[in-house]
């Protein structure tokens, strides 16, 4: 569930926006400096800290679906848009960024089959470890850093990072992905994460800092989302969660030019069904 953790901001627009732009000085925020060695908790004590600070299991699990919509820009490169993503149980994502002068840029995940549509590099099909990373990612469980897609998690220090102190977990997906996760020492909120994000451009750091978080519905969400790749920082800003909403399943329809490279490749899109609220 990438909404409490962090959106992707496409490599197609960042590596556009790269080579545009002369070199950008080193983000303050990818580093983290070692605080003084104490007792760490166990990593399964500060996921469980994480998620009664963002409302407990239930205020995640509870929905179907979430819509998120906001904003985002690109400093450096003078490019500003809107954002809307959508997630519904298991597992399907979808996220459109709409830039103006350019387009729509398109990911999406239905639970069996991961695609993207930019103008930069036309409609195409994720696979391998992109495809493993979107799986991983699109599950409302994922903010839970559940055993269904972690193979092993560790405290390995307490660090700075985004002017916070935090305990910084190593984890381990089943696919083989890492990621480095820190949470605030004093409120048990995620702070920020360094991973690599898979392309067909390769594999690529992705530096996220996530703060500003505010109550919706009974569930805490950061509504501020700084990510930097490719030597290109993205601001991201969520003003609005819905839940539940009644369209939120035309999200995860293909496409028609993904629905050509399904049929094609002998596979078919996965239909989603509204589904009400639990009470």
């Amino acid at each position: 569930m990438r909404l409490l953790l962090a959106l992707p901001l496409p490599l197609a627009l960042a590596a556009a926006a790269a080579h545009a732009q002369a070199p950008a000085a080193t983000p303050a925020a990818s580093a983290t400096s070692a605080a003084k060695p104490a007792a760490l908790p166990a990593a399964s004590d500060v996921i469980a800290r994480f998620v009664a600070a963002i409302g407990g299991r239930d205020a995640v699990m509870r929905h179907n679906s979430i819509r998120s919509s906001g904003t985002f820009e690109m400093p450096s490169a003078g490019v500003k848009g809107q954002v809307v993503l959508v997630q519904a149980k298991p597992d399907k994502m979808s996220m459109v960024m709409t830039v103006p002068g350019m387009g729509e840029i398109l990911t999406a995940y239905d639970g069996a089959a991961g695609w993207a549509v930019n103008p930069m590099q036309g409609p195409r099909l994720l696979e391998g470890k992109e495809l493993d990373q979107m799986r991983e990612d699109a599950g409302f469980s994922n903010v839970l850093r559940s055993s269904e897609n972690v193979r092993s998690m560790e405290t390995v220090g307490q660090v700075e990072m985004g002017g916070q102190s935090c305990y910084k977990l190593h984890i381990v997906f089943k696919s083989g992905r890492e990621s480095h996760d820190c949470y605030s020492v004093e409120t048990g909120l995620l702070v920020g994460m360094v991973g690599r994000q898979d392309s067909p451009m390769g594999a690529v750091e992705v530096v996220t800092l996530v703060s500003d978080y505010k109550d919706f519905g009974g569930l805490k969400s950061a509504t501020r989302l700084r990510q930097q790749m490719l030597g290109q920082e993205q601001i991201m800003t969520l003003d609005k969660v819905e839940f539940d909403g009644a369209a939120d399943a035309a999200a995860f329809d293909p496409p028609a030019a993904i629905k050509t490279l399904l049929a094609s490749a002998g596979r078919k899109p996965v239909v989603t069904k509204p589904v009400a609220a639990k009470p």
